[in-house]
C-alpha cells in the first residue's frame, strides 16, 4: 500500500515546476551515465556475494525485516542490508550534483555505499560510521582493497560516535542516514546533524516508507521549519535547506520509464 500510495502522487521530469526540481530530475533521477567506479564496485559486490563467512552480529538499530539472526554471513548482509546497485548510483549522482566538501555516513555495513559516495567526491571529509565491530572490519578490508584513502571509519553506536563526527567534520554539507530505522532515534540523529548544516546542505534518509514508524519520522523531518525542499524518492528521502526557495515544497519524484504515460502536456 505504501508503494502504491507514493507511486500515485509521484510526479515526473515532465510536470515538475521548480528549475530546482527539474535540474534534480535531469541530473539525479534521470542520469544514466556509467563510471569506471560502477564496474569496479559491482565486481566487489559479485565477490562478496559469494563470501559464505559468518559474522556474530549485534544489532544496534531496528534490526531486519528479513533475518533477525544474531550470526549472518558476509554473502547475506550484501544480499540483504548494502544498498542495491540502482540506489548506490542515485547516490553518487546526488553527490556529483551538489558537490558536498564534508560527507557523513551513518551506517556503513560492508562499505558498498561508502564506496559508491566516496567515489563521487575524492577530495570530500567523509566519515562513515558502523555500529558492529566485526561488520566495519569487513567494510575496512573492501575500502583498503579499493583504496578508498578520503573515508574515515568510526567504529561504535551511533550514540557514541556521532558527536565527534560532527565535531570533526565542523559544518556538514552531505549526510547518509542509513541505520537504526527507527522513528525516535531518526528523528534525533537529524535534529543534531541540523546543528551543523548549512543553507546548501543535503541529507538523504533510506527507507523512509520501511515502516510506519519511518514514515512518520519522515513527515516530522519534512515539516521542520529550516526544511525547504523534501523529495520523496520512496527508498529515499532528501531534505534541502536553502533560503532562496520562495516557499517550502514537498514532492514525490519517480523516473520518467516508470510513468511513461505522463508526457509534457499532462500537467
Amino acid at each position: 500500500m505504501r508503494l502504491l500510495r507514493w507511486f500515485f502522487r509521484a510526479k515526473t521530469r515532465y510536470n515538475v515546476h521548480s528549475p530546482f526540481v527539474f535540474r534534480f530530475t535531469e541530473k539525479v533521477v534521470e542520469d544514466k551515465r556509467k563510471f569506471y567506479a560502477f564496474r569496479d564496485i559491482e565486481i566487489l559486490r559479485k565477490l562478496l556475494l559469494k563470501d559464505h563467512k559468518v559474522l556474530k552480529i549485534k544489532d544496534y538499530g531496528a534490526g531486519s525485516l528479513v533475518s533477525g539472526e544474531k550470526e549472518r554471513s558476509v554473502r547475506s548482509l550484501v544480499k540483504y542490508s548494502a544498498t542495491m546497485p540502482l540506489y548506490c548510483r542515485f547516490l553518487f549522482y546526488i553527490i556529483k550534483e551538489y558537490k558536498p566538501k564534508t560527507m557523513l555516513e551513518m551506517g556503513t555495513s560492508v562499505g558498498i555505499s561508502t564506496l559508491y559516495q566516496s567515489r563521487a567526491a575524492m577530495d570530500a571529509k567523509f566519515i562513515t560510521i558502523e555500529g558492529d565491530a566485526g561488520i566495519a572490519e569487513v567494510a575496512r578490508q573492501n575500502l583498503t582493497r579499493m583504496k578508498a584513502t578520503n573515508v574515515k571509519q568510526m567504529v561504535g553506536t551511533f550514540e557514541e560516535k556521532l558527536e565527534p563526527a560532527l565535531k570533526e567534520l565542523k559544518t556538514l554539507d552531505y549526510a547518509f542516514i542509513d541505520g537504526n530505522h527507527r522513528e525516535k532515534p531518526t528523528i534525533e540523529y537529524f535534529e543534531k546533524c541540523l546543528e551543523y548544516a548549512n543553507d546548501n546542505s543535503v541529507f538523504v534518509f533510506d527507507d523512509i516508507h520501511w515502516t510506519q514508524g519511518m514514515e512518520d519520522a519522515w513527515n516530522t523531518i519534512i515539516a521542520h521549519p529550516r526544511v525547504t525542499l523534501s523529495i520523496d524518492m520512496y527508498f529515499f528521502g532528501l531534505v534541502f535547506f536553502r533560503k532562496d526557495f520562495k516557499k517550502k515544497e514537498a514532492i514525490a519524484i519517480a523516473r520518467q520509464s516508470w510513468k511513461p504515460w505522463i508526457m509534457g502536456f499532462l500537467k
